[in-house]
């Protein structure tokens, strides 16, 4: 057990001594002080000392805090019954919004994208709420722009650093005996985990001891999100505090690089989780599997583009140079060059009359080359009209999966009848295959 005698040395007790608590039954019940409540009392202002030197807490908030009564001071902090605080970063390039609060109940079983816990309900010690400025905070957890850390108040820790450092086969095989016989003595970590992956918009927690060693363990490679320890001392010399407060500086910084891989994370959670899936946007037929070359290969976002090639003298052309040609400029039939065009990965070729292709081949190059007239004639194709085109290399596709397929082509969305037929269009890879004959 890890615990701390430091207490009694803490201006926790000159205050507690001082003030009236509301709550103070919860200390002091049947005449005994509860010394881990008092722990815990003594982190709610600690963390506030440690807000207000920085960030801007608005004045009316703390002072809500204490109230003057006959006799003194009564001090409005009970456990269960939360208490907000709220203030602004200011960083000069970004304001960033802060709410922290204290015994915030999260609530369970809310549907996406709710805020609160999509399982049970939870209610950690401390929360601490970023999102952005000009923005309220119901709209920044509909679109994923708010995150929240939780830190939990434990006096009593049991073997915390051996279960944030399992090295060793002896320890685990240990603890799944305890397990076995109902005992969970990484009950704290447990927890840790249950605020990260049940609350939602959750970037870290953290548990909160008087003993000596602080351990952050990162998610990914930046500082949220994580889970942890630190330790704070009721001590006139040495409280820890420090490590807390550069912890936290950490990630106001954090918030403030707009750059970050958790930004990255939580737009495109926010872009792929705002509407429920369509029963249409369903693929049960054969795809390259999604490693080494082919990592990258989601059908909503895998580009195939449907071109035409005008005689068979034309398409030996295209076989032997591996090249193929758009027109280009603001004619009728000419590339449109939107994202989904620069970005396909895969060209579908077809011709006067026919009804369906199996002639798909990988698009490699990186990009659309523009070549000239002459540059066209130099490579020997058949019966230049256009001064410039645009050309993307490709190769024969060699997926076993797309080998001896033919696809129905005039049923993709982008498909034009008649003359139109010959002008190219794009498809994503989920309604490509959705057209696939055999």
């Amino acid at each position: 057990m890890q615990s701390c005698g430091l207490l009694s040395n803490s201006c926790l007790f000159d205050l507690a001594a001082k003030l009236i608590w509301k709550g103070g039954e919860d200390v002091y019940g049947a005449g005994k002080k509860d010394i881990a409540t008092l722990y815990e009392y003594w982190l709610f202002f600690k963390f506030l000392e440690l807000l207000q030197e920085i960030v801007d807490i608005v004045p009316k908030d703390i002072s809500d805090l204490i109230e003057a009564t006959d006799d003194g001071l009564s001090l409005r902090l009970k456990q269960g019954k939360t208490i907000p605080l709220k203030g602004v970063y200011d960083a000069g390039s970004r304001k960033i919004n802060i709410r922290f609060a204290y015994n915030r109940a999260f609530s369970g079983k809310r549907d996406y994208p709710d805020s609160g816990s999509w399982t049970t309900a939870l209610r950690p010690d401390y929360s601490l709420s970023f999102w952005p400025f000009g923005i309220t905070e119901e709209d920044a957890e509909l679109q994923e722009l708010i995150v929240h850390v939780h830190f939990d108040a434990k006096y009593k820790v049991a073997n915390l650093w051996d279960y944030l450092n399992p090295d060793s086969e002896e320890i685990l095989n240990e603890e799944k005996k305890e397990n076995r016989k109902g005992l969970y003595k990484n009950a704290d970590l447990l927890k840790m985990h249950a605020y990260k992956d049940a609350i939602r918009r959750t970037g870290g927690a953290y548990v909160l001891y008087p003993g000596e060693k602080t351990l952050t363990k990162r998610g990914f490679h930046e500082i949220i999100p994580g889970l942890g320890a630190f330790p704070l001392r009721p001590s006139k010399r040495d409280s820890g505090v420090g490590e807390l407060k550069a912890f936290l500086l950490e990630i106001l910084d954090h918030f403030v690089n707009r750059a970050s891989q958790r930004e990255k994370m939580a737009f495109r959670t926010f872009a792929i989780h705002k509407d429920p899936p369509e029963s249409k946007n369903q693929i049960r037929e054969s795809l390259p599997e999604t490693f080494h070359n082919n990592r990258g290969l989601l059908p909503d976002e895998t580009f195939v583009l449907v071109g035409y090639y005008h005689s068979e003298q034309h398409y030996e052309w295209i076989k032997r140079n591996r090249l193929y040609n758009f027109r280009m400029g603001a004619a009728t039939g000419s590339l449109v060059l939107d994202e989904k065009t620069v970005s396909a990965s895969y060209l579908l070729l077809h011709t006067k009359e026919e009804k369906r292709s199996g002639a798909l081949w990988r698009i490699v190059s990186r990009g659309l080359s523009v070549f000239s007239k002459e540059d066209m004639i130099k490579k020997a194709y058949p019966h230049p009209t256009q001064d410039h085109y645009l050309l993307v290399q490709v190769e024969p596709v060699s997926d076993p999966e797309f080998q001896g397929v033919v696809w129905d082509f005039k049923r993709l969305s982008g498909y034009r009848a008649g003359r139109a037929s010959a002008f190219p269009f794009t498809s994503s890879l989920t309604e490509f295959m959705q057209c696939k004959i055999s």
